[in-house]
């Protein structure tokens, strides 16, 4: 299936834009069972893409905003996504706290792709077999057999 992940906070019409989709069990915010829930309408949000013109309408202007939307594919379900997103909300860092991963903003991701070891990147990857984002006016991709047979 094909999805997007969308940060609204790149934009205040984001989330209002979004309200009918998540009404129809088309969206989320990755925010929504998390203690940052009072944030989730400028959080990430998960977004079925079925083809709806004023959903392409929303991500072709989101795409003006650098990282604000990714377009992932995944072999799995809506909710299982979702739960596997939600749980690479948080890393721990080497003393044991914890820090939010903002891999919803592709800039974010792209800064730290580079950094995860490839089990890491395997692990965050979960379900997804394919993601990308543009940045500086262009497409960032990302695709699973790249991870099998290369450090991506």
């Amino acid at each position: 299936m094909d999805y997007a992940l969308i940060d609204a906070a790149a934009s205040p019409d984001a989330a209002p834009a979004l309200q009918p989709y998540m009404e129809a069990g088309l969206a989320r915010s990755l925010f929504e069972r998390q203690p940052e829930s009072s944030l989730a309408d400028a959080g990430p949000w998960l977004v079925v893409l079925d083809g709806h013109a004023g959903l392409r309408h929303l991500l072709h202007v989101m795409d003006r905003r650098p990282g604000a939307v990714a377009r992932l594919g995944a072999d799995v379900g809506f909710e299982a996504l979702f739960d596997h997103l939600e749980g690479c909300l948080d890393l721990r860092l080497a003393d044991g706290s914890l820090a939010m991963f903002r891999f919803w903003d592709g800039r974010a991701l792209y800064r730290v792709w580079q950094l995860l070891t490839p089990a890491q990147r395997k692990a965050f990857f979960g379900p997804v077999t394919r993601w990308s984002v543009r940045l500086q006016g262009q497409m960032w991709e990302l695709d699973r057999s790249q991870l099998e047979t290369s450090d991506a």
